[in-house]
């Protein structure tokens, strides 16, 4: 990547990456079982072709009718609570704040926006709590998440002294009373400077009401309908509701049919949100076409049915497309282009006026035709959507590429973490994190279980050469090349499979495949040699040993040829269940490694254990072996101590020929590193074996 494609890069990454577009977009996604079931419920009642009202259809259909309409009361009839909720969520998800915590932020948010409701007074209406509240709920949940952030930093203010020593949820609880107390009085304060200076009851109250005397003031009907077109899109770009944020101004400006007027809400519907807004059958069609063996692909196969009903929130919120820095372009581009080519079309009378009413719900080719009477303006629809594609189709491309940076950006960061942890030695905790990093290991981890499942794992095998040359074996590596972030940290997989209670079912597939390959090796190697596997401290805790004694008969390979490693840092308990299975293991015949050894205070025990009969050196120490005298010294006694000890001793990570000499020098004679082999397949390593070793 040159280097200004990557400012542009770091641009839009630092754009996607802010707090607030990542808040708003994830508690829209939260939102997205409320919005399909209560949109397709609205849809299925709003069907041209069935009319619940006749005789004929108030048996089972009229009853099917109220059933659909208390759904969507029951859903979109909560829009605003539930946005203000799943948006204090976000906010504290993105904080990384506690379940105690978040739910005192919950209750924070509902109190300061039930003072903007007006309950008790002849203003309140329940239809606040629907999509009409939703412009309030959004800007309530933002800023009494923020002030009451900033009160608790107050330390007067949460009793801090007071509380030492209580409950941790009675001390949370206790501590929030003031912040509180100041955030729901800033909420009564804009509603009282609302009511003094526009006579308005509320946020939404004033918003509609401005945008209806921006409407009501503009005579063209073109410039009108290109001004909804825009507004509309906007509005979503930024996380708002557009269509009902707009909905005063399409029930007081274009509710009417008229053969002098062009523009009406069933015009809209039929031209310019087909799929849903930001014409998103466009989108649609691109992924089915273009993009079926990506992620974005199983998105749009989800959508299918919402999106014949022109419901588009699992594109909008799953790509996303919504607060998108990219694809918002083309998301307002593409309706306001659409509108220009509709409306000129329909003004040279190229096709009819609309005669008829259309339900938003009515599927694409059927709305155009039932509007107009006429396949003209279903002709249109497909030209239209046409040139849809070709406007959205290089954003997807540029979108496509950005994700895909930003999926590996936030991987890298979780694998530097994890390193860092490994520096501090320090066991991380990532499937427990609220953050971005929290759930990306989640998603890594569900993945993990479904490569074990499906095979999708593998093993490579780096060989392990003597100073005279001879291959001696090989230590396997846990390999897995994930479909879309390509290969993974392998200690990643091992921390994820600990934390996540699946170490034993990763395990038992890495000993079959090390145990087989045992086998595999020796149908066409008669010399002698071992491969060695890893293991954490954690899987003595469970049977390995009986699995590995299965595996070991199943492919008939002699015990001294299964070599067993592990790590320095590992912490080995004490229990008489761990000893005796490394006991166990060691009188049948397996060797046991002491892996990445340093002068630690655990390697120093694992050694004075007498468990182990090889050490592995660590990288670190194999990196300045030739430059450093220091190094040289600290190598020099742990092989003298080995040797006393009867335990060999391998060095890793060996890169030159002058690190071979100088540990030649010391007493080491056996490594594995880059100057010999990378690590690779089975079938590669059989014939790096037999060709050394001929």
């Amino acid at each position: 990547m040159n280097t200004k494609n990557q400012k542009l890069y770091d641009l839009i990454y630092k754009i996607d990456s802010n707090f607030c577009l990542t808040v708003i977009r994830r508690s829209l996604t939260m939102m997205i079982p409320l919005l399909i079931v209560g949109g397709v419920s609205c849809a299925l009642t709003n069907l041209p072709f069935i009319d619940y009202k006749t005789e004929v259809f108030n048996g089972f259909l009229g009853i099917l009718c109220s059933v659909l309409k208390s759904i969507y009361n029951g859903t979109f009839g909560l829009f605003s609570l539930v946005l203000l909720i799943c948006v204090t969520l976000s906010y504290c998800i993105e904080k990384n704040k506690t379940i105690d915590k978040t739910a005192i932020y919950i209750i924070v948010v509902l109190a300061a926006f039930g003072t903007q409701l007006n309950i008790g007074t002849p203003e309140f209406s329940f239809s606040q709590f629907g999509v009409q509240g939703c412009f309030s709920a959004l800007f309530t949940a933002f800023i009494s998440c923020y002030l009451y952030e900033k009160f608790r930093e107050i330390e007067i203010l949460t009793f801090k002294k007071n509380v030492m020593g209580m409950d941790s949820i009675c001390a949370n609880a206790l501590s929030s009373i003031f912040p509180m107390v100041f955030v729901v009085l800033f909420s009564v304060m804009i509603n009282l400077i609302l009511y003094f200076l526009f006579k308005v009851s509320s946020v939404h109250a004033l918003f509609s009401k401005f945008l209806c005397y921006i409407f009501k003031n503009i005579q063209n009907d073109f410039l009108k309908g290109f001004l909804y077109t825009f507004l509309l899109h906007f509005f979503w770009a930024l996380g708002f509701h557009g269509s009902h944020l707009l909905e005063p101004v399409v029930d007081s400006v274009f509710t009417n049919i008229s053969s002098d007027l062009i523009f009406s809400k069933s015009f809209f519907d039929t031209y310019i949100v087909m799929g849903g807004c930001g014409t998103t059958i466009c989108v649609f069609l691109i992924y089915l076409i273009f993009y079926r063996k990506t992620r974005f692909a199983n998105i749009s196969k989800i959508a299918f049915i919402p999106v014949i009903f022109n419901i588009n929130e699992v594109l909008t919120f799953g790509i996303p497309i919504i607060l998108n820095p990219i694809l918002v372009i083309p998301f307002i581009l593409t309706p306001v282009a659409l509108y220009v080519i509709a409306y000129i079309s329909t003004a040279l009378n190229i096709v009819p006026h609309f005669i008829a009413a259309v339900p938003w719900s009515t599927p694409i080719f059927f709305n155009g035709y039932l509007g107009t009477g006429s396949l003209k303006a279903v002709l249109l629809q497909i030209f239209l959507i046409f040139i849809g594609m070709l406007i959205y189709f290089p954003f997807i491309k540029i979108n496509k590429k950005v994700q895909d940076e930003h999926s590996h950006t936030r991987l890298n960061n979780l694998i530097e973490i994890l390193k860092q942890n490994e520096l501090d030695n320090e066991s991380p905790q990532f499937l427990t994190r609220t953050d971005n990093y929290g759930i990306m290991a989640r998603l890594l981890f569900e993945d993990l279980k479904n490569a074990i499942k499906n095979n999708e794992l593998y093993m490579l095998y780096q060989p392990q050469i003597s100073y005279e040359g001879k291959c001696i074996g090989a230590e396997a590596l846990l390999r897995w090349n994930h479909s879309f972030y390509g290969n993974i940290y392998p200690p990643l997989i091992i921390y994820l499979a600990k934390e996540g209670g699946i170490l034993p079912e990763l395990e038992a597939k890495i000993i079959d495949f090390v145990t087989k390959a045992c086998r595999d090796t020796a149908r066409e190697y008669k010399g002698d040699f071992k491969i060695s596997f890893n293991i954490t401290g954690k899987s003595l805790c469970w049977d390995i040993e009986s699995f590995i004694e299965e595996k070991v008969k199943k492919y008939s390979i002699p015990e001294e040829r299964l070599w067993i490693e592990i790590t320095e840092q590992d912490v080995i308990s004490k229990t008489d269940v761990s000893v005796a299975t490394l006991n166990r293991l060691k009188e049948k015949g397996h060797t046991l490694l002491i892996d990445d050894f340093g002068m630690g205070h655990t390697s120093l025990l694992y050694l004075q254990s007498g468990y182990f009969g090889v050490v592995k050196l660590d990288g670190s120490l194999v990196k300045d072996i030739v430059k450093s005298k220091a190094t040289q010294n600290i190598v020099n006694s742990v092989i003298e101590l080995g040797n006393r000890m009867g335990i060999k001793v391998i060095a890793e990570f060996v890169e030159s020929k002058e690190q071979v000499e100088v540990l030649h020098s010391l007493g080491c004679n056996n490594y594995q590193g880059y100057l010999y082999s990378k690590p690779i397949p089975l079938e590669n390593f059989i014939s790096y074996i037999i060709e050394n070793n001929s």
